[in-house]
């Protein structure tokens, strides 16, 4: 493996180079988000998979124009990921919705309503409380559950999107 800093909308690799792009929480911080999923359908192999995570507009921010992470550039929409990518090319478009589980919901709760929203005051104040700082240690994956989108489990209501789609 090689580490390389660059510009995500010219990556630093040959056309077709590579059989998968895994990005994670990356294009909500791109000014150019269909430049960069045009760059990762470049450097993709024929057949080749892209997987990428980003927050969900819907429940992220929900109701506004911009986001709440001051961060952020542009969050989107399921059906917004899902446009961008066949936009820049891609075919077998899928997007997954993350949704919290249990545990998840109660440190919501225990963290006035949002442990992420928790997590950028105490990034912007520049303090972290010694309950969000063990908190947010603890999480792990089982904390999750990736689901498709389901009467049960609508991927609107999910805090995260996760992509996958192919090259041809």
């Amino acid at each position: 493996m090689v580490a390389a800093r660059a510009n995500l909308v010219a990556l630093p690799v040959r056309g077709a180079g590579v059989d998968a792009v895994v990005s994670l929480q990356v294009v909500e911080h791109l000014w150019d988000q269909p430049g960069f999923l045009r760059e990762c359908r470049r450097v993709l192999a024929p057949g080749g998979a892209l997987w990428l995570s980003t927050p969900n507009r819907l429940t992220f921010s929900p109701g506004r124009d911009t986001p709440l992470n001051p961060f952020h550039t542009r969050e989107l929409s399921a059906a917004e990921l899902a446009g961008l990518l066949v936009e820049a090319g891609f075919t077998d478009v899928a997007v997954l919705g993350l949704h919290h589980g249990p545990r998840l919901r109660a440190l919501d709760v225990a963290h006035g309503g949002s442990l992420v929203a928790a997590q950028t005051a105490a990034v912007l104040a520049g303090a972290w409380p010694e309950a969000l700082l063990r908190d947010v240690a603890a999480v792990t994956t089982a904390d999750f559950a990736l689901r498709p989108d389901t009467p049960d489990h609508p991927v609107a209501t999910s805090l995260d999107l996760v992509a996958r789609a192919r090259r041809r």
